[in-house]
């Protein structure tokens, strides 16, 4: 196929969870494999440990899933199979699709954990809350703008270059932001698809 043919989309995620171990916590992605200018966008949810697809996540913990161009935000909604679409097709041109999980409360007794609130557990020694944070980068009809703006989010990954406009061996530079601010001396990594049937990270 010509490349002005291929719908390219490139994920970005990132997840912020204060449980302990939380390295080997779910992770959450946002993934658009066959989105074409012209159509609505099929959002499918990614959720677990092996990117691009996993398990199934819930979709009654998860934030608002919505789509922003430089016109505003577009609303999508889930189908039957669980995947969410625009409520519109979308024209050629770079979209950003947001996402996340709602605050989800872990609480350590000596029982185990229980996803409740501290006062919720009696005998409990801590309480930690996970929230989950994702993006997901569509160029559409071979035309690559601006993805560079902040979107909002608490914790938020921010590339400063559109990855539709790179070729192999360029860098893609990003910004790490929480709460709006830079974030100083954390580790970010990175994979893609086919790479590990496991959690190993390419970079």
């Amino acid at each position: 196929m010509k490349k002005n043919k291929i719908a390219f989309a490139i994920v970005i995620c990132m997840s912020l969870c204060l449980l302990a171990g939380a390295a080997w916590a779910h992770d959450l992605w946002l993934v658009c494999p066959k989105a074409g200018a012209g159509q609505k966008v099929a959002i499918e949810i990614g959720y677990g440990h092996k990117f691009p697809k996993d398990e199934q996540a819930d979709i009654k913990l998860l934030s608002e899933i919505y789509v922003t161009d430089a016109k505003g935000k577009i609303k999508t909604a889930p189908g039957a199979d669980k995947i969410f679409r625009t409520d519109k097709p979308l024209a050629a041109g770079s979209y950003v699709v947001i996402g996340g999980t709602k605050a989800k409360f872990w609480t350590k007794s000596p029982s185990g954990y229980v996803h409740k609130t501290k006062d919720q557990v009696p005998e409990a020694i801590k309480c930690t809350r996970s929230i989950k944070y994702a993006k997901a980068i569509v160029n559409l009809g071979g035309k690559a703008g601006d993805v560079s703006k902040p979107m909002g989010q608490d914790l938020e990954l921010v590339p400063l270059a559109n990855p539709a406009g790179l070729k192999t061996g360029d860098e893609l530079p990003v910004k790490v932001l929480l709460s709006g601010k830079p974030l100083a001396k954390e580790a970010v990594y990175a994979t893609f698809a086919g790479f590990s049937k496991g959690r190993a990270m390419a970079f």
